[in-house]
């Protein structure tokens, strides 16, 4: 029985760290963004290209993290 207990303390624990993991990732997607949009146009636009390409990688991976918790759910 005790092992049923701490299987099921483990799952809550997860879920919360998968709402985390997703929320801080949008986070922060949305810093990269201001960033990348700061140096859009400047002598730095090549960087910028590279953190806009990263934000693609990252939206990726929260979409990925946000079907693991459905998946986990059900």
């Amino acid at each position: 029985m005790d092992s049923k207990l701490d299987i099921q303390k483990q799952e809550e624990i997860f879920k919360v760290f998968l709402a985390h993991w997703i929320n801080h990732t949008g986070d922060h997607i949305d810093g990269y963004q201001e960033w990348a949009e700061k140096l859009r146009g400047t002598s730095k636009d090549a960087v910028s290209k590279e953190i806009f390409l990263a934000i693609e990688e990252m939206r990726a991976v929260q979409k990925k993290m946000m079907e693991a918790k459905i998946l986990f759910r059900g």
